[in-house]
């Protein structure tokens, strides 16, 4: 009977070995306050509508005189700007949600460009923050 309970007892000490490195594997991973990855951002449709949030703010925040909510705008880029889509999105908590959104927008001119984006959600408000909304140099699709 000892036989067997040290058997078992050294069948548990090896199972929980091999499971701990993968488990901690994965916990480092993901790093608490960190950005992470929004997955399916095509398909996802809560993320797509945040982008198109983002483009009606930045055209409500020039047209009203304010100007850019983030002061680099360049000033080429006319009024208003359409949405398009989000391209990727990574997400990050905060006092809510804070996501980083690369939104492909269509100009007046018909020409395509790429912004990014910072916009902040607290759902328990109903609120939703644009922090930033910048042209990206080189855009990469």
């Amino acid at each position: 009977m000892s036989q067997v309970y040290l058997k078992l007892s050294l069948l548990g000490l090896l199972v929980v070995a091999v499971v701990t490195p993968s488990a901690n594997a994965i916990r480092k991973s993901v790093v608490l306050g960190g950005k992470s990855d929004v997955p399916n951002v095509q398909t996802n449709m809560e993320v797509q509508e945040l982008g198109r949030y983002c483009v009606e703010e930045f055209n409500l925040h020039e047209q009203s005189g304010k100007g850019n909510v983030a002061s680099s705008i360049d000033r080429a880029v006319l009024n208003p700007l359409t949405f398009s889509r989000v391209v990727s999105a990574q997400q990050q908590v905060v006092a809510g949600l804070k996501y980083y959104l690369r939104i492909e927008v269509t100009q007046p001119d018909g020409t395509n460009r790429m912004f990014d984006s910072v916009v902040v959600v607290q759902p328990w408000l109903h609120s939703k923050t644009l922090l930033g909304f910048t042209p990206v140099a080189t855009p990469i699709y």
